[in-house]
């Protein structure tokens, strides 16, 4: 099995995809805080979040100076991959290693945060429009 990390970090500083007119996020709630994965929404199937441990659970830490950090439990030790991070409208600007992306936001709650990115989720060569589902504890 492929880590899931590479994906969760994907929304910190690989991929971006504009929204289109459609698009009408909820985006009432407040990103500070922990957002812990739950699920991906892939061409119209729901795929569970199944990388958490018994020890934790991966997450990403949203910080009110604008300081971030994708955090992976690998073996019961805290992968943590730091980054900085604006919010504008509907749109998270996330810097990582010097790159800096747009990541589409399409709905934020007090309990769910959903972004949208494109990977080749699959791994056959083609990429897929994936929903990523967070939630807070």
């Amino acid at each position: 099995m492929k880590k899931v990390s590479v994906l969760s970090l994907a929304i910190l500083s690989a991929f971006a995809m504009s929204c289109s007119s459609d698009d009408s996020p909820t985006t009432s709630g407040d990103i500070l805080g922990k957002w812990y994965f739950k699920e991906y929404k892939v061409q119209g199937q729901t795929i569970p979040y199944d990388d958490h441990e018994e020890c934790g659970k991966d997450y990403i830490q949203f910080n009110a100076d604008g300081s971030g950090a994708n955090v992976d439990v690998w073996n019961c030790e805290l992968d943590v991959a730091p980054f900085t991070y604006t919010k504008s409208g509907n749109n998270l600007s996330i810097t990582s290693d010097g790159v800096t992306d747009i990541v589409p936001i399409t709905e934020l709650s007090s309990t769910t945060l959903k972004v949208k990115t494109i990977s080749d989720f699959d791994d056959d060569g083609d990429d897929e429009t994936v929903i990523i589902v967070l939630t807070r504890n």
